[in-house]
């Protein structure tokens, strides 16, 4: 066990942190998972307001650090290619 102080507030960060990226990962999978099968509905409507949503959420996660801005640009970029094949 660490007996020093600043290891011990370090270790307790770094649960902190995994909690908010396993959360904020598991919230890009969720929208993706959602806009494909909307997507696959064959709705055009409600597949640009999906991507819209799954655009945001992916630009936010990507801000913070959490995904790669190339990762983040390649999923919004399969979405919409998607979205735009059904026009």
């Amino acid at each position: 066990m660490r007996k020093h102080k600043s290891p011990v507030k370090a270790s307790k960060q770094d649960v902190k942190r995994h909690a908010r990226n396993v959360s904020a990962k598991h919230a890009v999978a969720t929208i993706t998972k959602k806009a494909l099968a909307t997507i696959a509905s064959g709705d055009k409507a409600n597949a640009a307001k999906s991507l819209k949503d799954a655009q945001e959420t992916i630009d936010s996660v990507c801000s913070k650090g959490i995904l790669h801005r190339n990762t983040a640009a390649r999923k919004i970029s399969r979405i919409a290619k998607k979205v735009a094949a059904l026009a």
